[in-house]
């Protein structure tokens, strides 16, 4: 009996000891502001966006090495100041950079550029040296489509081989009859007198493309160009901006005018495309989002197409479209192109006299925020 009761003594004391113990070790670190039963190693701060511009607001969370969210018990700082508030409004350019601490603990440093845009300007400018040689020819597939157009997505398939196929090929949709449609693109359907849908032009509407034969693309780009181009093309404080350059290795015999195009590289639409089981998950690509320039292109003048020379047009603070599903998939396609009349036969044998066309000289394309230059 004796023998148990020194033996019970000696467990209690052995408990009292661990307790005491683990009470000291808990005492001396941060532990999970939820529940209290982990430590806390690491704060991580992010902000609701990448970048912003003037008169946007941010909002910054704060969580643990557990994920949870603990924004309400640190200390944020926007360039050395305390923040008082969330979300954070940005009232002048420049560059901004948050960080949090808590407890002893100090989170990763989060750096956004806060842009103002650019006003509205439109210039031209002539330098009569300074063009390439030559140029590399290339080709422009222009679609026109439709998701309530069963055969569309063939076309479609054919054009987007066909652009993965060379560097020198791209392909642009004009929606008509759809959500994706533009005032633009319905313009041409009926301007251009385009009947059966779907139709892809091979650099303007005197070549229809029999895809996915690429013999009649291969005859364009094997042709000598005349003439090339150059763009740069940035979004900033949220509108974009523009440099497209024209170098003449010849002087065109007749008029001449740019057109530039903002296009999305792919998205999905509110309605179904039809020949299609993915329904509205069908992806479309390079949708023509934005004209820049007049709908039937904007005349250079004659002075500024001498050969030899750059033509260069510069465009700044322009509005984006609301229609565009991912900025960062935005593309800016120009080209140059000449206007005239032809009579002709549309796909159901109809003749049209004196029908508007057009053939595209060259062309080049650019994802926004980059820059390419003479090829």
């Amino acid at each position: 009996m004796k023998l148990i009761k020194n033996l019970l003594l000696i467990f209690v004391v052995y408990l009292i000891a661990s307790c005491s113990g683990s009470d000291d070790s808990a005492g001396s670190s941060t532990q999970n502001p939820s529940d209290g039963s982990s430590d806390v190693t690491s704060i991580t701060l992010s902000l609701n966006k990448e970048s912003y511009n003037v008169g946007e607001a941010c909002f910054y969370v704060v969580r643990d090495n557990f994920n949870s969210v603990i924004t309400d018990q640190v200390i944020v700082t926007v360039n050395g100041t305390q923040s008082s508030v969330n979300p954070y409004l940005f009232q002048s350019p420049g560059t901004y950079d948050f960080i949090a601490t808590y407890d002893g603990l100090t989170s990763n440093i989060v750096s956004v550029e806060v842009q103002l845009p650019s006003d509205y300007s439109d210039t031209s400018t002539f330098d009569s040296t300074g063009s390439p040689s030559t140029f590399t020819k290339k080709a422009l597939l222009e679609d026109f489509t439709g998701t309530w157009c069963p055969q569309c997505p063939g076309a479609a398939s054919a054009v987007e081989n066909a652009v993965n196929s060379s560097e020198n090929i791209y392909g642009v949709a004009y929606h008509d009859g759809d959500p994706m449609q533009i005032s633009e693109t319905s313009f041409w359907s009926s301007y251009y007198h385009v009947t059966g849908f779907p139709t892809v032009y091979v650099n303007g509407p005197d070549t229809r493309w029999n895809y996915p034969n690429m013999t009649q693309i291969n005859n364009e780009i094997s042709e000598q160009a005349t003439l090339g181009l150059a763009i740069e093309a940035d979004i900033i404080g949220g509108k974009l901006d523009l440099e497209v350059k024209v170098g003449f290795n010849s002087t065109p015999s007749e008029e001449v005018r740019l057109m530039i195009y903002l296009v999305e590289g792919s998205a999905t639409s509110s309605s179904a495309q039809a020949g299609s089981s993915q329904g509205v998950n069908y992806v479309h690509n390079d949708i023509l989002r934005e004209v820049y320039t007049d709908q039937l292109g904007d005349v250079i003048p004659s002075s500024y197409t001498q050969s030899g020379g750059i033509y260069t047009r510069t465009i700044t603070g322009l509005d984006l479209p609301g229609n565009t599903d991912d900025l960062g998939d935005l593309k800016i396609i120009a080209y140059v192109r000449n206007t005239y009349t032809k009579t002709f036969t549309d796909y159901f044998g109809n003749v049209w006299v004196d029908s508007p066309h057009y053939d595209i000289y060259n062309l080049q394309e650019v994802h926004v925020g980059e820059s390419v230059s003479f090829e």
